[in-house]
């Protein structure tokens, strides 16, 4: 069975800045936890909310920005505790599979019917000078 910092490090939720979180809360109660990001987003945007101090002071209580916390805030008041969840940062999808690189590697199956990803992925690099990896042209051909 994983543990809980595993799980939370699976998710996304675990708070690599946990040893700036200063609010006495995570040292009374075990239920509290510094090293759940989303907990401790909500309970700094709480602090605020019941007048427990100014922005800025419990901001840095809670290991965060001034501007941080209106951010989250923010999202907090459009999308409640969901929002809260830290998202997937990167690219968000195949950004070298433009339409040109497409058209090659349809007229490429058209002439090599049986390409593997890796021939396809060294045509492009031979004849286009274009880089792409083998499984991100697999991806592309379980995609469509």
């Amino acid at each position: 069975m994983k543990t809980k910092d595993e799980l939370l490090k699976k998710d996304g939720c675990f708070n690599s800045n946990h040893e700036n979180v200063k609010a006495g809360i995570f040292d009374k109660n075990p239920f509290f936890d510094k090293k759940d990001v989303v907990q401790v987003k909500y309970e700094m945007i709480r602090a605020t909310s019941n007048d427990e101090g100014n922005v800025t002071e419990i901001a840095d209580t809670y290991g965060f920005s001034r501007k941080s916390y209106y951010q989250m805030k923010k999202a907090f008041e459009n999308g409640g505790l969901p929002a809260l969840i830290p998202k997937k940062t990167g690219p968000k999808g195949a950004f070298k599979m433009d339409a040109d690189v497409l058209l090659f590697i349809n007229a490429f199956i058209k002439t090599h019917k049986n390409a593997k990803p890796k021939e396809i992925s060294d045509a492009l690099e031979t004849e286009k000078e274009i880089k792409v990896h083998p499984r991100t042209i697999s991806r592309h051909f379980k995609k469509n």
